[in-house]
């Protein structure tokens, strides 16, 4: 009997319960981002997550759906979170409400809602974003707090949050605030860490690791991230087999074709688990239960598909992050592995693909 496909799957916990999880595995990472660059990772998340249960519940309201209960399963809450990590600190807030109307109302309920969208919604979100404003998603800006922070390395201020504000609503300004900013191509350009790890860098010349100077930034951030995976996997709320997938086939395609004459595009392996979003995308982005390959075997082929697409479409493409491309192209792959490599049936010794019937050899 396979105990791992329908009608012998069992759920331990309920639907809320599992997205919480998500939730709070992700948060350790959100905070070491805001700690290093801004509050404009939070406040895109808040304003990504209002807009996304507006959003959801206008959605379920044209559909005669009841709304209470669909909004507490906060599913729209993970949606808006993976969204709005992906998005720009500082990224004006009508392109985040164009973004997570497009992912909840086009890419989640058009195609019947919660369990029946074909692709990840945060993530076709993004690349709607991405390639309708590509100046707006490609420059990170950063208050002028972040970019020079005091000697003794002080925390974010009252005077940074208005900066960040100041960005994300254009029209609260305070003219007593001088409003300045860092644009940057893409972490994976901009990061310091491509022959070593900034950390060990950091600990040797003696500054402290969360100091907001020591540019260990966006390598804790990645750490924190593969730290809320692997507490994933340990509830077992995801499997291994698209994680591990996705991170070896990146790594292998990094070992073959690295080149250290230079190039900060293409960089070393290490850069491109720790210095990219590789790690949110194998453990948060590419398990998502409803858009991924379901069966064993098509999850680690998935997982592979999306690996080396990352890599290719990083080094070779035109897109240096290249998640969001990734996943949805293997959104597209996905029914056709779970029709391959559907599971054996029960009381049957196999199913064959070609005949299209299930029998006794």
């Amino acid at each position: 009997m396979n105990s791992t496909s329908s009608p012998f799957q069992f759920a331990r916990l309920k639907t809320q319960q599992i997205m919480l999880l998500v939730l709070a595995a992700a948060s350790p990472a959100v905070l070491i981002h805001s700690w290093f660059f801004g509050y404009g990772m939070l406040l895109n998340i808040v304003l990504a997550m209002v807009i996304g249960l507006a959003s959801e519940a206008v959605c379920l309201w044209l559909q005669s759906k009841p709304i209470k209960v669909a909004l507490s399963d906060y599913s729209t809450l993970v949606t808006a979170l993976l969204f709005a990590v992906t998005i720009p600190p500082g990224t004006v807030w009508w392109l985040i409400a164009m973004g997570i109307v497009f992912a909840i109302a086009l890419v989640k309920h058009a195609y019947g809602g919660l369990g029946h969208n074909v692709f990840n919604p945060a993530m076709a979100g993004y690349l709607f974003l991405l390639l309708a404003f590509p100046l707006s998603m490609t420059a990170w800006h950063l208050p002028q707090a972040a970019t020079t922070p005091t000697p003794d390395h002080s925390p974010l201020s009252w005077t940074s949050f208005v900066e960040s504000l100041s960005f994300v609503f254009p029209l609260i300004q305070n003219q007593a605030i001088d409003i300045d900013g860092l644009a940057m191509a893409t972490p994976l350009i901009e990061y310091k860490m491509a022959g070593q790890s900034a950390v060990l860098e950091a600990y040797r010349e003696g500054l402290p690791i969360f100091s907001r100077t020591s540019e260990t930034g966006w390598e804790l951030v990645n750490m924190a991230y593969l730290a809320g995976g692997l507490i994933l996997l340990s509830l077992r709320i995801i499997s291994w087999h698209i994680p591990v997938a996705v991170i070896a086939s990146v790594l292998v395609m990094s070992l073959l074709f690295y080149s250290d004459g230079g190039s900060s595009v293409v960089g070393t392996p290490y850069l491109h688990l720790f210095g990219s979003a590789t790690l949110i995308g194998a453990f948060f982005i590419a398990t998502d239960p409803v858009s991924a390959a379901t069966s064993n075997p098509a999850r680690i082929i998935y997982g592979v598909i999306i690996g080396c697409s990352i890599y290719g479409i990083r080094v070779w493409g035109s897109y240096l992050d290249s998640v969001a491309i990734a996943v949805l192209f293997a959104n597209f792959c996905a029914p056709m592995l779970d029709h391959f490599f559907r599971p054996r049936i029960f009381g049957h010794d196999r199913w064959s693909p070609l005949k299209g019937q299930t029998g006794h050899e």
